[in-house]
């Protein structure tokens, strides 16, 4: 009788055990979790902020100091400001999207929600985000023929060339801070499963 007392209080022992640690897990993955939102709200806020200090230099350059008057250049201009527009309207959809992964709803849930918005920021990082560089790049070019009527040959390949490097450079910055993204959602739908598995 004894022993059969000590193996089911070795089996509580156990139980209690595994509870404390599965709870220790939980808190942990949680506080995981929300540090990683927290930085990827932060990105979205960051990118939104330097796309409407870009909109907003573009705009009063070609407005104040050098509006175009061809057809074709205007359109340039319409179409590097619309894709910078419509990368803005992207970043606030994000925010939006991410802020209602709300941690404290089911496991499930929240699971679903982090894959759903994973898969939307995975959209917006390929083809969304190739389709406004290259609209962005064609506005560019569009533009650069009325100012060679104002600029020297050497400047405007000057010019020319400095966006082709500039461009490079921020392709690569760009790209490392996505990667850093997806690896963070792709994270927290991992640490999730964890969790449904735990429990």
């Amino acid at each position: 009788m004894s022993n059969e007392f000590e193996v089911l209080q070795n089996q509580w022992k156990k139980g209690k055990i595994g509870i404390e640690n599965t709870e220790r897990i939980m808190e942990q993955t949680l506080v995981d979790i929300q540090v990683k939102k927290r930085w990827s709200v932060h990105f979205y806020y960051g990118n939104s902020i330097i796309l409407l200090c870009t909109l907003i230099g573009i705009s009063a350059f070609f407005y104040f100091v050098a509006p175009v008057e061809r057809v074709v250049s205007r359109i340039g201009v319409g179409l590097m400001t619309g894709g910078l527009l419509i990368r803005i309207i992207i970043e606030i959809i994000s925010i939006k999207k991410s802020k209602r992964i709300r941690l404290i709803h089911t496991t499930l849930k929240t699971t679903n929600d982090t894959m759903s918005f994973y898969r939307f920021r995975k959209t917006i990082h390929g083809p969304v985000t190739i389709a406004i560089i290259i609209m962005y790049t064609i506005g560019f070019y569009m533009i650069t023929p009325e100012f060679s009527v104002y600029l020297k040959n050497w400047y405007l390949v000057f010019i020319c060339t400095s966006y082709i490097v500039g461009a490079f450079i921020l392709i690569k910055v760009i790209r490392k801070n996505i990667k850093k993204e997806i690896q963070i959602l792709l994270d927290m739908v991992k640490l999730r499963k964890h969790i449904i598995e735990k429990t």
